[in-house]
């Protein structure tokens, strides 16, 4: 910079005549800036639009506001299915401090054990009973206590059978629990109930058993109803 700025007003100075002077005067130094980040340097645009306060009787303009476009996802937890979802697990929860409370009060009585659907679905499930832990065999037999939602394989009333789930939603809305998170549930022979959509809780006894149909298997177990009532 420090010579290309004298070559330019040399070559002004030629275009404008000869200047008398009584001694040359040095060109001045240019003041050099320390770098700074172009992001900062770049010039911010210049808007046309009056500065200050708009006319009288104008409306302001409306915010901007990002919304999604019909295309994309609602986002999580505001879809209709993730409603229901939290809805259920909030009554699941509910209806398992009401069996404790239950349990604690002597209300239910003469259990080999309380059954959790985790304990069922502890093991990554392969084919059939391949692969099940010891522990998950012994519970066949047990007079055991259940809860979870009703879904229903046929008939929504006089049902003879159904599966058991821990979340209704899951298996409506969501990816379907595997076979060891589902339980076939019979009822005893010549007794029916109709569909609850409460969740329920099922009193039976456990049998741990691959039901194969078509070549398929399409439960590993099943619950022997004694009794089963509504949690509300």
């Amino acid at each position: 910079m420090k010579l290309i700025l004298p070559l330019l007003l040399s070559a002004y100075a030629f275009a404008q005549g000869p200047v008398v002077t009584e001694k040359p005067v040095p060109a001045p130094t240019p003041k050099v800036e320390q770098s700074q980040d172009p992001k900062k340097q770049e010039p911010k645009p210049v808007s046309d639009k009056p500065v200050g306060d708009k006319p009288v009787g104008e409306k302001p303009e409306e915010p901007k506001i990002d919304r999604p476009a019909k295309d994309q996802p609602i986002p999580k937890g505001t879809d209709p299915a993730d409603i229901a979802a939290m809805r259920g697990a909030e009554a699941m929860l509910q209806a398992e401090k009401k069996l404790r409370d239950d349990i604690k009060s002597g209300k239910i009585t003469g259990l080999d054990k309380i059954l959790p659907f985790d304990e069922l679905t502890c093991w990554p499930y392969e084919d059939g009973l391949k692969g099940m832990p010891k522990r998950v065999k012994d519970l066949s037999g047990k007079k055991v206590l259940m809860t979870g939602f009703m879904l229903p394989i046929d008939e929504v009333q006089n049902i003879k059978e159904f599966l058991l789930v821990q979340s209704l939603w899951s298996c409506c809305y969501g990816t379907p629990p595997d076979i060891n998170g589902i339980v076939r549930v019979v009822m005893p022979k010549g007794k029916t109930t109709d569909y609850f959509f409460d969740p329920i809780k099922v009193v039976g006894t456990f049998k741990v058993e691959s039901t194969v149909m078509d070549g398929y298997c399409v439960d590993i177990y099943q619950l022997h109803v004694e009794s089963l009532e509504a949690i509300k």
